[in-house]
């Protein structure tokens, strides 16, 4: 997150009495003389939702089974993926379009069927 952003005053704000039950507080983070409280707190929440942004690792969950994919299990037992080196795979990658790749170290890799498996991003 940028620096010009004070999550922790973002947070007091949001739980302050004046911007849940409207009533005035003077305890306020964003209470500045000649200007709306609620205004700037709400565009202090919205710059924080826009540099908020998906890290670059993410786990692939199996709808079939609702955890998370195990690309050993699937190379190993998986008609789509049984051209794959079960026992060295390199994991899950995404193409520029969000194709998602299950790969193995030697370089092959499989498509995986977009209906059964979900990208998840860690937070």
């Amino acid at each position: 997150m940028g620096n010009s952003i004070d999550l922790e005053k973002v947070i007091k704000g949001l739980n302050c009495c004046c911007h849940t039950d409207g009533s005035n507080c003077a305890k306020c983070p964003y209470d500045i003389a000649d200007s709306d409280c609620t205004a700037q707190l709400s565009m202090d929440v919205l710059a924080l939702l826009k540099e908020q942004k998906h890290s670059e690792t993410f786990i692939v969950i199996d709808n079939k089974t609702g955890k998370e994919a195990d690309p050993y299990e699937i190379a190993l037992h998986e008609d789509w993926a049984k051209d794959l080196c079960y026992c060295d795979m390199d994991g899950w990658a995404i193409e520029e379009d969000g194709t998602l790749l299950l790969v193995d170290e030697c370089g092959r890799f499989a498509y995986a069927d977009r209906e059964r498996f979900k990208v998840v991003w860690d937070a």
